[in-house]
């Protein structure tokens, strides 16, 4: 049975494998298909391309935009044909740049509560790819302010601690906007989050979520992710049915930061199938 995991990032963003090493993990995952969807960054995609060369594995160019909702955040996937140009990425430089502002800001907010960490270990953690929140969390663990980076968001950098810095705002339909002017295919990006015991822990709500990014050109949700019980899946297949969106799914794999397994959400091929047709078309 062939295989595909449509969402996993690089030290592009903020996953712990290089592009090459990205390629080597989907290997021995056997998997037939891989989605590369760094976060404001398609920066690991050619490196991944050349790394695949003389491989079986089909790659499918990819984003992740981080984008604001009313009390929280939600993320917008993109998928293209080839590496996205033009007005994408000087969107994308946007973002990145605030991202890497807004690092600096809880650098210096640490440092005034008097826990102060390296700016340069919160660069190196990103190993020369898009600075993030994540990089920072990793500094602030390894300086010993922390047990875990659990503790580090909910004490300090989480969206109600005393060093959170509030990023660059850009709403979804903006996201999905851009993603189809670059020619790629936007998909809502797990709009439900639950742990490991099934319980949900953050949410938005797709249904008066969808019609908008509908109206703004979305095409797809993905319904196949990390610990989504079946119930949750359900109900986003209901909504895809009656907008008439592909269903896409993934492991949204970051390495050694996160618990996620590359192939280790079931995405039936049905759902690149029809994908690579919205691509075409």
């Amino acid at each position: 049975m062939k295989k595909a995991d449509l969402h996993a990032h690089t030290t592009a963003s903020d996953g712990t494998f290089t592009p090459a090493e990205l390629i080597a993990e989907a290997k021995r995952a056997g998997l037939d298909v891989l989605g590369i969807t760094d976060h404001d960054s398609t920066e690991g995609i050619a490196p991944a391309i050349e790394a695949n060369r003389g491989n079986n594995l089909t790659i499918i160019p990819g984003i992740e935009v981080n984008c604001d909702v009313p009390g929280g955040e939600v993320h917008v996937l993109g998928y293209f044909k080839d590496v996205p140009g033009g007005a994408l990425q000087a969107l994308l430089q946007r973002l990145r740049d605030g991202r890497r502002a807004r690092a600096q800001g809880m650098v210096d907010k640490m440092t005034a509560l008097g826990m102060p960490i390296a700016w340069e270990r919160v660069v190196a953690f990103a190993r020369g790819g898009s600075i993030g929140r994540p990089h920072v969390a990793r500094a602030i663990l390894e300086a010993g302010y922390a047990a875990n980076i659990g503790e580090v968001f909910d004490k300090y950098i989480g969206r109600s601690g005393p060093a959170y810095v509030e990023r660059l705002k850009l709403s979804p339909a903006e996201a999905v906007e851009a993603i189809r002017q670059s020619g790629g295919v936007p998909v809502l990006a797990h709009p439900y989050y639950f742990d490991a015991s099934g319980a949900m822990i953050k949410t938005v709500n797709p249904e008066t979520l969808v019609p908008e990014l509908v109206a703004a050109g979305l095409r797809g949700i993905e319904v196949y992710y990390y610990h989504y019980p079946t119930s949750a899946m359900v109900g986003l297949m209901k909504i895809a049915e009656r907008y008439r969106l592909i269903l896409t799914g993934g492991s949204d794999f970051h390495g050694l930061t996160k618990t996620n397994t590359l192939g280790g959400v079931f995405v039936p091929w049905e759902a690149y199938e029809r994908l690579q047709a919205e691509l075409a078309a």
